[in-house]
């Protein structure tokens, strides 16, 4: 387990913010009881964003969405938990990237000292720069929609399409799942700091607008995919029009033919033109006039 620890003392009392790198149960119960907070045991597979208020402290979950799980075939979010008090935070996570996110948040802070004003504050820049990683997130997938929706347009309608088209669907319902939970529990945050200074107050309507705006990036791009899977099928159906039209073209040329080579098939003695020795070459004119007849009808109607 590796330890990381922040102190900003220009504050009354100092504010201490410590985060954990996967901890285990023991060593996160025994980080914890040095606070004397104790938690209630939980399922370490919650998918859920949570607030929880106890007499001195309260305990969020957020989850931060990482960039390069746009490529792969689930979403696998990274959960982060923060217990605050009134002078420290202690915050944990099982994976290792969060810990880059802490040193540049603490580097962030510690050069604006100003900004920390209580262990509220601190939760609020926390919290709301985990939300910014969002945006990096957004703009990954913004570009995977744009190549998959050039695909649907340009490029032949593959089952590799479809199950991509498919596959960034799913990816988007679970992110709108994971940010509609954060959106409560940001408006639960809101609701609690609401009743602490002013700005505390400000500071979590701030954070529940920040929360609000990914909500509708979701939802926008959630739409978007809908509106490419609906491209994708009528471009689907049209091509299988098209491709039926084609054969039955062909079919009513060729009808002509099929007709004439079955009567002459029979097996009659007296068939016109039999003994004609330009009878064979004079049925064949006649199936390429009436071949050309039609297909300068078809034209004219533009069925080609």
């Amino acid at each position: 387990m590796g330890i990381r620890k922040a102190t900003f003392e220009h504050t009354n009392p100092p504010i201490n913010w410590i985060h954990l790198d996967n901890p285990s149960k023991r060593e996160l119960d025994s980080r914890l009881g040095s606070f004397n907070i104790r938690l209630p045991l939980r399922d370490g597979k919650q998918s859920r964003a949570a607030f929880d208020r106890y007499p001195n402290f309260f305990y969020l979950r957020v989850f931060k969405l990482n960039p390069d799980d746009i490529g792969r075939s689930e979403l696998e979010t990274i959960a982060i938990h923060l217990v605050v008090t009134d002078t420290s935070i202690v915050s944990w996570s099982m994976d290792p990237s969060v810990a880059q996110d802490f040193e540049e948040t603490r580097s962030k802070l510690l050069s604006h000292p100003g900004l920390i004003q209580s262990s509220n504050h601190l939760a609020f820049y926390v919290v709301d720069d985990l939300l910014e990683a969002t945006f990096p997130f957004f703009d990954e997938f913004n570009d995977r929609v744009a190549h998959i929706e050039h695909q649907t347009l340009h490029e032949n309608h593959g089952t590799h399409i479809k199950e991509e088209i498919f596959r960034l669907k799913r990816m988007t319902m679970q992110v709108r799942r994971i940010l509609s939970s954060q959106r409560d529990v940001a408006y639960q945050l809101a609701r609690y700091w609401s009743g602490e200074a002013s700005m505390d107050a400000i500071y979590s309507f701030e954070l529940y607008d920040h929360v609000i705006r990914l909500s509708d990036t979701a939802d926008t791009y959630r739409e978007m995919m809908d509106t490419i899977l609906d491209i994708y099928l009528s471009s689907v159906s049209n091509r299988l029009n098209e491709i039926v039209k084609t054969l039955t073209i062909v079919t009513a040329l060729f009808m002509p033919t099929s007709v004439i080579a079955a009567l002459y098939g029979m097996n009659f003695r007296d068939i016109p033109g039999a003994d004609n020795p330009w009878g064979f070459y004079m049925v064949i004119g006649t199936v390429v006039v009436i071949s050309t007849l039609l297909l300068w009808i078809f034209k004219r109607r533009k069925w080609i």
